[in-house]
């Protein structure tokens, strides 16, 4: 039985069992327990899978100065809409202004030390084509108007950083979205180097739900389907539960698998997208992502036949020899699927029988009998 895990599981589960009834047993030296058992097999099902899920704006963008100086104007609130272009800090500018009239000053001496280095450069040019002048004085003049030269594009080029640090001095909104907290207040000193930015623009237009899914269940999907488009095309569309415990009216697409398993988690993260036109959802919040998965070929068991020690669930399956029957206990891996029913992901296969009633009491390696009558019914 091939499995699909996407998750916890896309997996092998069963539906359905045997049930005999008999009588009850009895042993020259100890009484021997009639069980009720089912064997298992496949059948189809449906499952939804709940994921923890982190949300994100489709865009969240740090606004962080390019420039230190002390902020001056905060021309936003915490949660406005924004434009791009929208004026949102202004920094002291009387140092950048100071700077870039020095600037122009500077272009304005070094055109005029061109204009002059030209004017030598050509007298020495024409004196040498008299012979007036040694070629070593001309090149002299000609070295003097390189560097003349040189000088206008250093002014030039500064005036240009001045012209630029002015300008960072009013940041603008670099992208459509909501403003996050403010986190420094006019005339606080700030820069490139400050450890909180200004504050966070959101695009929330989309929000992202970010969940994990271990690597042996990444590799299990990748392997079934072929590559990370494929298994995208196959997985349905998914719900979302808000903080509030409310469903979001709109359900979301699987976008991307990041590909890289994170080294302290061991698990992949899947991206999730809903449109959020009315801005309902909020980035930096949780919720929980509900996908659902259709399992062809699915085993099923009743979750009386199981019981649980230290966080792993076990069942007892049961082991004919020499017309005698025998409980073995065994570690499972299961799923809920409703109040009354588990899916198996790993530990019993097709075939199999088990006990499904009175199991608390039992114990590994016990003798049983088994009901001999009607067929067990089971849920789908």
């Amino acid at each position: 039985m091939k499995k699909v895990i996407f998750g916890l599981v896309l997996g092998a589960c069963a539906l359905s069992g045997i049930l005999f009834s008999g009588c009850k047993g009895e042993g020259e030296e100890k009484q021997v327990e009639t069980k009720k058992v089912m064997v298992l097999k496949v059948d189809s099902c449906q499952v939804s899978l709940d994921f923890p899920a982190q949300l994100r704006g489709r865009q969240d963008i740090d606004i962080v100065p390019q420039v230190e100086a002390q902020l001056e104007q905060v021309l936003v609130k915490e949660g406005d809409k924004v434009k791009k272009g929208t004026k949102m800090f202004v920094l002291n500018q009387t140092e950048f202004s100071s700077r870039l009239a020095s600037a122009k000053a500077s272009v304005q001496m070094a055109k005029a030390s061109l204009e002059k280095a030209k004017i030598t450069e050509s007298s020495k040019r024409e004196l040498l084509n008299r012979g007036i002048i040694s070629q070593n004085e001309y090149k002299i003049a000609q070295s003097e108007l390189m560097t003349a030269k040189a000088s206008l594009a250093q002014a030039q080029a500064s005036e240009v950083a001045a012209k630029n640090d002015l300008s960072h001095t009013v940041i603008c909104a670099p992208s459509d979205g909501v403003v996050g907290n403010i986190n420094h207040r006019q005339g606080s000193l700030v820069g490139p180097n400050i450890q909180t930015p200004l504050t966070v623009v959101s695009d929330n237009s989309v929000i992202y739900a970010y969940i994990s899914i271990s690597e042996a269940h990444y590799l299990t999907m990748m392997s079934t389907f072929g590559s990370k488009e494929a298994v995208m095309a196959e997985l349905p569309k998914s719900a979302l539960i808000m903080g509030n415990g409310e469903r979001y009216d709109k359900e979301g697409t699987v976008e991307t698998f990041s590909g890289i398993v994170d080294q302290n988690t061991g698990a992949v993260s899947v991206r999730i997208a809903y449109d959020n036109p009315n801005g309902i959802l909020a980035a930096g919040g949780s919720a929980t992502v509900e996908v659902p998965i259709k399992l062809d070929s699915a085993i099923i068991i009743p979750r009386t036949a199981t019981y649980e020690i230290q966080d792993k669930v076990y069942a007892y399956r049961v082991v004919e020899a020499e017309g005698k029957y025998t409980a073995e206990s065994a570690i499972i891996e299961v799923l809920r699927l409703d109040e009354q029913s588990y899916i198996v992901i790993e530990g019993l296969n097709v075939g199999d029988m088990i006990v499904t009633e009175g199991v608390r009491k039992m114990v590994n390696g016990q003798e049983i009998k088994i009901d001999n009558g009607e067929k067990q019914e089971t849920k789908k």
